[in-house]
């Protein structure tokens, strides 16, 4: 049985938190994320058997091997499109972390091809109508942490939303 995956860094809880408090339940066309779910995508890689999911852990421990802890800045929220995004400040670190993953995964043939630029970002909350988001966060306080591991997720998508497991 195949199973949706990708790889990612999770948030600190803390965190989660924070962002979520930031949610405006009573606007009735924005449907705003479960903060559990709260993540960056560093690459998404489909549907997978068991056997092509244990090669992927391979890859991910392979990278891992490689960096040392490093910081990222969560630093601005930006309206687009029907989605409202927090985006990182620039991070080498992190996109070379990016880049290296998908190198090495496109190696293993693992990995879905990828047709626009890699911008890293949390979604916190997406239209329910289609309607262009705006700017609904008036008071964000940027936030700090530091990344000391990669995850591999399987994501179900249901009706509601999606559910993701740490594999």
């Amino acid at each position: 049985m195949e199973k949706r995956i990708f790889v990612s860094i999770d948030l600190p809880p803390p965190i989660r938190e924070y962002l979520g408090s930031l949610a405006k339940p009573d606007i009735y066309w924005i449907k705003w994320a479960n903060p559990k779910n709260f993540h960056i995508t560093l690459n998404f890689l489909g549907n997978l058997n068991d056997a092509r999911i244990a090669e992927a852990r391979g890859v991910l421990a392979e990278i891992a091997a490689v960096y040392k802890p490093f910081p990222v800045k969560l630093e601005k929220i930006e309206a687009s499109r029907d989605m409202l995004w927090l985006l990182p400040q620039k991070n080498e670190i992190l996109e070379q972390l990016q880049d290296d993953l998908k190198d090495k995964l496109k190696s293993a043939r693992l990995g879905k091809r990828e047709r626009r630029s890699y911008m890293p970002h949390i979604m916190l909350a997406r239209s329910k109508t289609g309607r262009h988001m705006r700017p609904v966060i008036e008071h964000f306080e940027p936030q700090e942490f530091t990344v000391d591991r990669i995850n591999l997720y399987e994501s179900e998508l249901t009706p509601g939303n999606a559910t993701h497991r740490l594999i």
